[in-house]
């Protein structure tokens, strides 16, 4: 009887163990719109690709690139007057754009696509900072 009561209580002790561990996973998300204000180095090239953020090394701090916070949405204006069916975005673990890769899978979902802005979302739980391309 003792055994099967230590069993039990061991049990208890599991589930509210995991309970304790299980919190929001996400810490602080963000759904919001990005106006074109808050990309002041956006530009278009000669190929008509519209660039959010230069390449680095980027020695101004106003041209780093976007913070991407985990598991939030952002729908990003673009001065392009048709949907874009070109894009492309860039991650990094630094503001700089240092040692960057493609987005994909779940840290880059694009969900809308339209003639004045993109919706991405990052379903990680994991802050980036993003540089999008469009054409």
């Amino acid at each position: 009887m003792r055994m099967t009561r230590l069993a039990g209580l061991s049990a208890g002790l599991l589930v509210v163990a995991a309970g304790i561990g299980c919190g929001d996973p996400c810490g602080d998300p963000e759904d919001r719109v990005v106006p074109a204000s808050e990309l002041p180095c956006s530009m278009v090239d000669a190929d008509g690709v519209w660039q959010s953020h230069p390449l680095p090394p980027i020695t101004e701090e106003q041209c780093y690139w976007l913070e991407f916070r985990g598991c939030s949405r952002y729908e990003i204006a673009h001065p392009l007057s048709t949907a874009p069916s070109f894009v492309v975005g860039y991650i990094s673990f630094d503001p700089d754009g240092s040692y960057a890769t493609l987005g994909s899978g779940d840290s880059f979902v694009i969900e809308d696509v339209n003639d004045a802005t993109v919706t991405i979302r990052n379903t990680q739980n994991q802050r980036f900072f993003l540089r999008l391309l469009l054409q």
